[in-house]
């Protein structure tokens, strides 16, 4: 989802403190963004599956992040359609070859529907990610509020105990958001790659992973909040549009509530890296098997602020 900021206190931002699991679209300009953008032709391949999201790749795979789905779901939703999956599919992608120090599984996982939902097949940007490289995320996000939220935080010493207090200008507010609903719907928005080269652990795996930042610099500009983990970052290559990335985790202010605040990140999955595994599966057709079904929940990366 996306929100816009009306107040800018973030100078004394301090570091990450712990890596947790993305959720959905949040948009600047609280623009609704539910519908294909003008030129955005895989809009519909972005599904859900227990109010996050799932890509579809082609030849009737989907991707998605594991703690989404931890083992193979009996069936997944595309365009208001339900889809069932083919018993043996699931595949968790790992980290061999990418680096030392890296857990062996990672966060991505790959299944495959039996029956054909009629999208088309979309592909993995085969370069990296740079720095200022423009993206777009599409998502099965919670719902903004159409006007922002203004908060007063006091910093208590210790974890969890910070205090939020909602205020209306112009008394004097620490930090502004959008807060969001416990509906999901899949919306889009854009920005632009901030950090590349970056490894994120949100507890299901390390994931080789590039970052966006919610800084209130685009119109439409995108932060993922709950619901948007598995959901699409797609890159224009001038002719094309790839997949460049999997949203699967963000940071967080301590004690935050549920919304969108300018100096969050989002965290995708390089998939430039994890390429050549993706797409043998996608080539592939496997044998029918049996497997057992079940999901997991969503986390979140904490930031604390310091005035």
């Amino acid at each position: 989802m996306i929100f816009r900021c009306k107040h800018s206190l973030f100078a004394a931002l301090a570091a990450v403190s712990l890596i947790a699991q993305a959720n959905a679209v949040v948009v600047i300009s609280a623009a609704t963004n539910n519908t294909a953008p003008s030129g955005q032709p895989y809009f519909a391949n972005i599904g859900t599956y227990n109010s996050a999201s799932i890509i579809y790749l082609g030849n009737q795979w989907v991707m998605t992040a594991r703690h989404v789905a931890s083992s193979l779901p009996s069936s997944v939703n595309f365009g208001g359609t339900s889809y069932s999956t083919q018993s043996g599919s699931w595949q968790r992608l790992n980290n061999t070859g990418l680096g030392s120090g890296l857990t062996v599984d990672t966060d991505i996982v790959l299944f495959r529907l039996t029956s054909n939902p009629g999208l088309s097949t979309l592909s993995i940007a085969s370069s990296a990610p740079t720095i200022g490289q423009d993206v777009m995320m599409i998502g099965n996000s919670r719902i903004q509020q159409s006007s922002p939220t203004f908060w007063d935080v006091t910093v208590v010493a210790g974890s969890g105990n910070d205090v939020w207090t909602e205020v209306t200008p112009p008394t004097a507010y620490d930090l502004a958001g959008y807060k969001t609903t416990g509906t999901h719907q899949v919306r889009w928005g854009v920005n632009e790659v901030d950090i590349t080269a970056t490894t994120v652990n949100s507890g299901s795996g390390d994931v080789r992973s590039f970052s966006t930042l919610y800084n209130n610099v685009f119109t439409h500009e995108a932060q993922a909040v709950v619901g948007d983990s598995g959901g699409a970052t797609l890159t224009y290559d001038g002719t094309n549009w790839n997949l460049l990335g999997m949203m699967h985790a963000i940071n967080s202010y301590e004690n935050q509530p549920s919304s969108a605040i300018s100096g969050q990140s989002t965290f995708h999955a390089d998939l430039s890296l994890y390429a050549p595994q993706i797409n043998a599966i996608v080539a592939s057709v496997p044998e029918l098997s049996t497997t057992l079904y079940g999901f997991a929940a969503f986390g979140l990366l904490a930031m604390r602020r310091s005035r």
